[in-house]
């Protein structure tokens, strides 16, 4: 049996690419199968890196981890699109640069200073490593590969979940600065996937292996639970806030149960809540401002898992950015199918002349599946909607990795991404320029976490991870890997056949 999941793994790694062209589940929402567009994607670009790998001497894994490699795979989408030229946008990438390493490194070479506000690995100290169902449901989160740079990789491992493959996906095959640690809800410890002792430790560990500020943290709070043994509710946020040196809180408003949906039956008698929630919520904003925490992220769109269908809707937002202008309300995955509501609210709040403009847009996913969607359009309506509603300095970098593998194909793709010019003519979009993205990448970021950007660029260029890299000479040496279910099959599997933890 293991014999032939090798077989079947290898077949299968051979159409691994720079760009995925399937989109994966983080576990809280459906995997969407591969459209025949994206296999379109994918036979070009695999034809493409045959054809140049050979003329260069190259096996197509060796060129495909290149950055010649990510050009391919982006030209792939332009043809695939039409797009190409300045009037066309898409991704301006070149002919040389997929023949050429040297050319695409120098395509590739604009330095931002980039902070990626979402950011997960699992605790394998803790239940996934322990507890036999919990290790089931997040051990069929990847199918890997033999050659992997893990040691005994085979189907399912584990280890590819860890803290240290999480380090070397985000912060050392990755142009990422600076990574915050996020996790997911559970009403039991028993359940989680990371907690936050452990999403802190990981900030410990990233920032003493870099000698410098590599890593933050926000901290899991689920207002709703009264009483917990995961050190998720108000009552324990003093803990969070001054013994593990938090920066912020991470919410689901839709983690909990209303009796009508068997996914979300570990909740028992939890109910899921809103934002502006004056008996739930507003007790943690007033006990954050107090701790000195005004930043509040919160999980909004993709429901299509294991989150209540109800309440990952945004229509909270509004009351509650309104009567608490001290908090800072970050919109995870920018309310993911719910994108146009979260524009339409921010711009009803920017007439509200008490507004304090206290509400941000965060990429994580969404940017991720847009581009792996392999529509061009769709990757312009996301920025060209969220820049117009919300300005240039209210959109945080997020890439949801470690699921997405390493974030460095989400930051190539949108360092290269040019609107095209029939968007900007119908729908008003603005070009993504050079200083738009700046402050898309990390300024906006730094600005919200106080943090000196001219500072710690100076202090990671000579830090131990950037000596790694440097290791590594001017090629990539990126897995091409993602983590997460692929197949709607897969999902249920792991959410109701009993072997996972949403049963």
């Amino acid at each position: 049996m293991l014999l032939k999941t090798r077989n079947k793994n290898v077949q299968e790694n051979e159409r691994e690419l720079p760009i995925p062209t399937q989109l994966v589940s983080n576990g809280e929402y459906w995997p969407v199968p591969q459209t025949r567009h994206q296999r379109k994607i994918e036979d070009l670009t695999l034809g493409m890196a045959d054809e140049r790998a050979r003329k260069l001497g190259m096996s197509r894994r060796s060129f495909l981890r290149s950055a010649a490699g990510t050009a391919t795979a982006l030209m792939a989408l332009n043809i695939a699109n039409g797009c190409g030229s300045d009037d066309e946008g898409g991704f301006m990438v070149d002919d040389c640069a997929t023949r050429d390493p040297d050319a695409a490194r120098d395509l590739f070479q604009a330095d931002y200073f980039i902070v990626d506000v979402q950011t997960h690995h699992a605790d394998l100290d803790g239940p996934v490593g322990s507890v036999p169902a919990l290790g089931d449901f997040y051990r069929n989160f990847r199918i890997c590969y033999p050659g992997m740079d893990l040691p005994d990789c085979t189907r399912g491992e584990l280890s590819e979940l860890s803290r240290m493959n999480y380090i070397k996906e985000v912060l050392v095959d990755s142009e990422t600065a600076v990574a915050m640690m996020s996790g997911l809800p559970a009403p039991a410890a028993t359940l989680e996937l990371i907690g936050n002792d452990a999403m802190a430790a990981t900030r410990d560990f990233g920032n003493e292996l870099g000698a410098s500020q590599r890593m933050l943290t926000q901290a899991m709070l689920t207002p709703n639970l009264q009483e917990a043994d995961t050190r998720t509710t108000i009552a324990d946020m003093e803990y969070l806030v001054n013994v593990l040196g938090i920066r912020a809180l991470k919410t689901y408003t839709g983690a909990g149960h209303r009796g009508t949906d068997p996914a979300t039956a570990i909740w028992g008698s939890t109910r899921p809540w809103w934002l502006d929630d004056e008996e739930v919520a507003y007790p943690m904003y007033e006990e954050a401002l107090r701790l000195g925490i005004n930043i509040v992220n919160t999980h909004k769109g993709l429901r299509l898992g294991v989150f209540d269908a109800e309440h990952i809707m945004p229509r909270d937002v509004p009351k509650a950015a309104l009567d608490w202008p001290d908090i800072n309300f970050a919109i995870y995955h920018s309310a993911g199918e719910f994108l146009d509501d979260l524009v339409q609210i921010k711009r009803t709040l920017d007439t509200n002349p008490a507004f304090a403009n206290n509400l941000y847009a965060e990429l994580g996913a969404i940017f991720a599946s847009n581009v792996i969607s392999g529509d061009i359009n769709q990757v312009g309506h996301l920025l060209g909607k969220l820049v117009n509603a919300f300005g240039t300095e209210r959109i945080l970098w997020g890439t949801d990795s470690i699921w997405y593998g390493t974030p460095q194909w989400q930051i190539d793709a949108l360092k290269t991404f040019q609107m095209p010019q029939r968007l900007r003519d119908e729908f008003g979009y603005p070009d993504i320029t050079p200083d738009i993205k700046a402050r898309i990448f990390g300024l906006n970021a730094a600005d919200l976490y106080q943090l000196d950007a001219d500072e710690i660029r100076c202090t990671i260029a000579d830090d131990p991870i950037a000596l790694v890299k440097a290791e590594y000479g001017s090629e990539r040496h990126r897995s091409l890997l993602t983590y997460g279910p692929k197949t709607r099959r897969d999902f249920i599997q792991m959410n109701y056949s009993g072997k996972g933890p949403h049963v």
